[in-house]
């Protein structure tokens, strides 16, 4: 049986201010996202993760443990983009959001499938290297809850599902399945 990949290639990143109310459902979400900034040609996207704080009791009088896990944490992940002073909305929004320190909600969608969040903007940097494009890099803060919407219009009426378990390595190659 051969092994089942999602492709990172038509990754697609978009950017939006925080609506002064929830969305209702996944169409409204998947559809304000969409309406929003798009960040063009993304060239890295990188690990998005979620752990908890693990605490292991061991008995000394025994080989005895258990283990008591703590309150989700997330860590930042890294957009790099090329820097394109024609097609900038996107990252705009991302230098406003560092600059201002104003709160986005960020959306990913692949396959399918989109994944929405609250951010900050942490750090903000450019390399200039010889023989290689300008390149920018944003450091995203997660803070919120990781929600996945399926874009397909079967789904729109749907709930989002709070995905706490998302990984998405480099390359960006997600290992979801919330449904």
């Amino acid at each position: 049986m051969p092994i089942k990949t999602i492709n990172s290639q038509g990754t697609k990143l978009y950017l939006v201010d925080q609506p002064s109310t929830p969305w209702a459902n996944c169409g409204a979400a998947v559809a304000a996202l969409r309406a929003g900034s798009k960040i063009v040609c993304p060239q890295s996207l990188g690990e998005i993760n979620e752990s908890r704080a693990v605490t292991e009791y061991k008995c000394l009088s025994s080989n005895e443990s258990s283990k008591a896990l703590g309150a989700v944490s997330r860590s930042s992940f890294d957009v790099q983009v090329i820097l394109d002073p024609e097609d900038r909305l996107g990252q705009f929004k991302l230098q406003g959001a560092f600059r201002d320190n104003t709160p986005l909600i960020m959306g990913i969608e692949y396959e399918g499938v989109m994944l929405y969040f609250n951010i900050g903007v942490s750090s903000i940097g450019t390399s200039i290297e010889q023989d290689s494009a300008i390149i920018t890099k944003f450091t995203i803060e997660i803070s919120s809850d990781i929600k996945e919407c399926k874009t397909s219009a079967a789904h729109a009426q749907s709930d989002a599902v709070v995905n706490n378990g998302i990984i998405i390595v480099n390359g960006g190659i997600p290992i979801v399945d919330s449904f």
